[in-house]
């Protein structure tokens, strides 16, 4: 009786999953290739994540822009230059998520999303009047 309950206990707060996610992002960190494009990608990542604040701050500080995104702006308003440290956090544990598992679904997905951070960095410098 009780395996029954520890099975309906395992399975129903995930137990299972979060052993078969361990052990997935163990054989993706063992992959050379995952491994290495997955840094390949941080670096990437990081450096329009810099380029990001930059261009932000550039079109905020010309008078032609404002943050788009209401919880940055937030932030910008009540945490002043302090929403920088913020984001930086914030890269720093998203690109420890993806060097801890670098599946490469989870590599296609980030590379989609740091492409579009780089679209955003890019607008940024149009609004800014960089280009």
């Amino acid at each position: 009786m009780v395996n029954d309950w520890e099975t309906i206990l395992v399975r129903s707060f995930g137990l299972l999953k979060r052993g078969r996610l361990r052990d997935d992002a163990a054989r993706s960190r063992a992959s050379i290739w995952g491994s290495r494009t997955a840094l390949a990608l941080i670096i990437i990542y990081n450096l329009v994540g810099l380029a990001d604040i930059y261009s932000t701050t550039m079109a905020i500080e010309s008078g032609a822009g404002t943050e788009a995104n209401p919880v940055v702006r937030l932030a910008m308003e009540h945490a002043g230059d302090a929403w920088i440290v913020g984001k930086l956090a914030l890269q720093l544990v998203i690109s420890i998520m993806v060097l801890w598992f670098p599946h490469w679904f989870v590599l296609t997905m980030f590379g989609v999303a740091t492409t579009g951070n780089a679209w955003i960095v890019y607008n940024n410098f149009l609004i800014a009047g960089y280009f």
